[in-house]
Formats: C-alpha cells, structure tokens, sequence
C-alpha cells in the first residue's frame, strides 16, 4: 500500500474524506491535530507537543523526555523531540505503510494522538522546582506520569 491509497482506506474507515495535500495529511483527534507525511514506503505521524517549560525547568523535562524514550515505556512507540526551528517539543512515529489499512490506521491514529494529549497535559502541568525521581515511569515534576 502507497501512502494515497492508505489516506483514502483511513478516510473511508473513518466515514470521512481525507486529503493528501503533497503527501501529507492533517487529521484532528480529540484536540490534537495528527500530521501525517508520506515517507516512501513508511507514514510518519507528527503532533505538536507545544513548548518546553522556562529554563530553569529544561534539565529535569530533558531528563523525563529522554527516559520516556528508553525503549518507548513513557511514548507508546512513539518518540520526542525538539523541532530545531521553533523549540517546540513533538512527538513522532514512523510505521510501514505494508503493515497498514484503514482500521489499522484509525487504530493507530488514536492511539498515538491519545500519548500526545497526555504528553501536552504532563508539559503544561510541569513543575520545574520539583527535584527528579529518576525512575523512567515516575517523575514528580510531572505528577502521575504516564504508564504504557
């Protein structure tokens, strides 16, 4: 499956028509908008996280975000990252196109736009005063954090 026809079997699962503007995709998920970019034979999903708390926060939300990161336990598969032109954080995720139809897709689509509204909500409730627990699946300076 090429990334048009897998944007038209997501659309019909979805009861919908999508567009495949160039090879990417917009989709908006319970407030999360799903980008989603055709990497030849790999889809690529992207969702703006939104910007990293103030500076004196960044050690310990780089600390978390790179334990979240270890073997995916805090992204759902999924991965964070700075964008180098905004500072902005993302999360994204590759997957092959072979592996996907539409409800597969819509499947995954939530799935993936649900850790990005956990991750805003985490971001958005920072507290950078709050010293590091160290452990990957708990960081007090996000309160409950996110278990996969």
């Amino acid at each position: 499956m090429n990334f048009k026809e897998f944007i038209e079997s997501l659309g019909n699962a979805l009861g919908m028509r999508l567009e495949n503007a160039g090879g990417a995709c917009g989709l908006d998920v319970d407030d999360v908008t799903v980008i989603l970019h055709d990497a030849d034979d790999l889809v690529l999903l992207a969702a703006e996280i939104g910007p990293p708390p103030p500076e004196e926060g960044l050690e310990t939300l780089f600390s978390t975000v790179l334990k979240a990161n270890w073997l995916y336990r805090g992204t759902g598969g999924a991965t964070l990252a700075i964008n180098p032109e905004d500072g902005c954080i993302w999360l994204e995720k590759y997957n092959f196109l072979e592996r996907l139809d539409g409800a597969k897709g819509v499947e995954m689509v939530t799935r993936f736009a649900e850790t990005a509204k956990t991750w805003r909500g985490l971001v958005a409730d920072f507290k950078p005063n709050v010293p590091s627990g160290g452990n990957p699946t708990h960081d007090p300076a996000f309160g409950d954090f996110m278990q996969v």
